[in-house]
């Protein structure tokens, strides 16, 4: 079973950032996906009223659209209203603009869930 969610330990998030060479700072956290405990993918930001996107890690398309939609929500609901790309470099990033999420950057979170019910494009 596929697990979707914020990580709440501490010690793997740092461990992450640490990955990245990412400095951990206040409003850090990681969304992660998983399956019978085993990492499939991760995403690391920064809250605040711009979600800053600052590494994202999965290789499987369709669950870095997943984790990517559960981080934006989780954003969402934390009063994030944009989310800022700017950080990611290389393969990941031409990922994301493939999947549709840097046409506008930062991307208006509310505006990309109203657009993309279930992708049909982004106007």
């Amino acid at each position: 079973m596929l697990e979707m969610k914020t990580v709440e330990d501490a010690s793997r998030v740092l461990e992450w950032f640490e990955k990245e060479e990412i400095s951990f700072r206040e409003g850090c956290g990681a969304y992660a996906v998983s399956e019978r405990g085993s990492l499939l993918g991760y995403c690391l930001f920064q809250m605040g009223k711009t979600m800053k996107i600052l590494a994202v890690r999965c290789e499987e398309p369709a669950l870095l659209d997943a984790l990517l939609r559960a981080a934006l929500n989780h954003g969402s609901l934390s009063q994030a209203v944009e989310a800022d790309f700017s950080a990611l470099l290389g393969p990941m990033r031409e990922k994301l603009e493939q999947l549709g999420y840097l046409k506008k950057d930062p991307l208006p979170i509310e505006w990309f869930f109203a657009a993309c019910k279930p992708c049909k494009g982004m106007a």
